[in-house]
């Protein structure tokens, strides 16, 4: 991963939290707060880092290293007087360039989106809420010899600059290489647009990791979120 690509990243995850364009710059950590604000996003990307959220929280934890607060454990502990929750925990890779890698096997493929949501359809909630299909705008759906929907990989456009990228594979057609082969696909037609393809990956997530790694991801940050209850004016 070269500085150029490393900017563009930084840049667009900059955009993303509502911060100065340079404020993700290497060796710092970002603090900014929202008196109102319900959400909290801890992030550290490459060697930059961000904490956003509301007041009480970055005044609470303005002493505390940005890699500490990406522990769901202490980002509890530290909001449970708020009734925080955790809504999210994932590592952030990267896709600079094109990749050797093909797929296994060649993908009947499908753009459409009623595709992707009837592999929605097949999966556990807890899976259909992570991958998050309905909020992409690209969509790479391998399909069975009976045209049946098996496995899904999206992207939409991420503050201009990346292909934020997701997979949702049917539990029935699973270590088949699908979401592999979507994930491919879906990645290169990102690069074909100018974009860079960021692959989220849930925390301790075997099969995502492992999808990075093939298709030679780079994982370069992490990403944590939590609810907390909003302040009543």
């Amino acid at each position: 991963m070269d500085d150029h690509h490393l900017d563009i990243i930084r840049l667009a995850w900059a955009r993303e939290l509502g911060l100065g364009d340079s404020a993700l710059r290497p060796a710092h950590t970002a603090r900014v707060d929202d008196e109102h604000s319900d959400r909290i996003h801890v992030l550290q990307l490459a060697d930059a880092a961000a904490v956003v959220g509301p007041r009480w929280f970055t005044l609470r934890t303005a002493n505390e290293d940005a890699a500490s607060l990406l522990e769901p454990t202490r980002l509890l502990e530290l909001t449970k007087d708020h009734g925080g929750r955790l809504t999210s925990h994932t590592e952030l890779a990267f896709l600079p360039d094109y990749t050797d890698h093909t797929p296994a096997e060649q993908l009947l493929i499908s753009r459409e989106r009623s595709d992707a949501m009837s592999v929605a359809r097949s999966c556990p909630p807890d899976d259909v809420t992570v991958a998050d299909l309905s909020a992409k705008d690209q969509w790479f759906t391998a399909l069975g010899d009976d045209h049946q929907p098996l496995a899904c990989a999206a992207y939409r456009e991420f503050q201009g600059f990346v292909a934020d990228l997701t997979v949702l594979t049917d539990p029935a057609q699973r270590r088949r290489g699908l979401a592999c082969g979507t994930v491919f696909l879906a990645a290169e037609d990102a690069l074909d647009a100018g974009l860079i393809p960021q692959l989220r990956i849930p925390s301790g997530h075997l099969g995502g990791a492992a999808i990075a790694r093939a298709l030679d991801f780079t994982v370069l940050g992490i990403h944590t979120t939590a609810q907390v209850q909003r302040r009543i004016v």
